[in-house]
């Protein structure tokens, strides 16, 4: 039907503009003996990551449909169901979502019954999220999507491939460092109407 052929031109459209970018991005990299240029990398890499992102964020929507829960909502239920971490402070820093938005999805997964929040034991500043069986039935749900398109987003790489490209992000995010992020800036005073005081 029109649906489906609507959903197949979109996915080859997304994939012939990852194809683009992936093409600019590496292409002034190998004629300079795979020099890595920030001005070469900027727009390719940050069309490639987008279209991923954009793309599993609707996979997902789709796969919780009947629920309603906002992009937000399935970040931080998929962040619980992951199991290593369990606070605000945690999805925050490791999913590179702001506080602010990171406390708003938590607290509509309250009232939902999908979440509970208790106070640390040892350390009553803290906060500590867990899932309660009535997200049980949608965390499954995700938990299978998510699976299902990284099966497809990864089909026909080989291991090498998967070795060389986590060396090469793993490169990348020990570049980064400590750097703040945006909300924790403004948590500092730093941040004011899109850029740093002082600049």
């Amino acid at each position: 039907g029109r649906v489906v052929y609507s959903k197949k031109v979109h996915k080859q459209n997304i994939l012939q503009e990852i194809d683009s970018a992936s093409e600019q991005l590496f292409k002034g990299m190998e004629e300079r003996d795979m020099e890595c240029k920030p001005w070469e990398m900027d727009e390719g890499m940050s069309l490639i990551m987008m279209r991923m992102r954009r793309s599993l964020r609707t996979v997902l929507r789709e796969a919780v449909l009947e629920e309603g829960l906002t992009p937000n909502e399935i970040e931080v239920l998929l962040f619980l169901e992951h199991g290593t971490y369990n606070t605000a402070r945690d999805i925050s820093r490791l999913r590179g979502m702001p506080r602010s938005l990171v406390s708003k999805a938590v607290d509509q997964l309250v009232r939902r019954g999908y979440v509970e929040s208790s106070q640390d034991k040892q350390d009553r500043r803290v906060s500590r999220l867990r899932l309660l069986p009535a997200s049980q039935s949608a965390v499954q749900r995700l938990a299978q999507a998510r699976g299902d398109f990284l099966s497809k987003l990864c089909k026909g790489v080989t291991q090498e491939e998967f070795a060389a490209f986590f060396s090469m992000v793993g490169k990348m995010v020990d570049n980064l460092g400590d750097m703040p992020l945006e909300d924790e800036l403004q948590m500092e005073g730093k941040f004011e109407k899109g850029s740093v005081k002082g600049q």
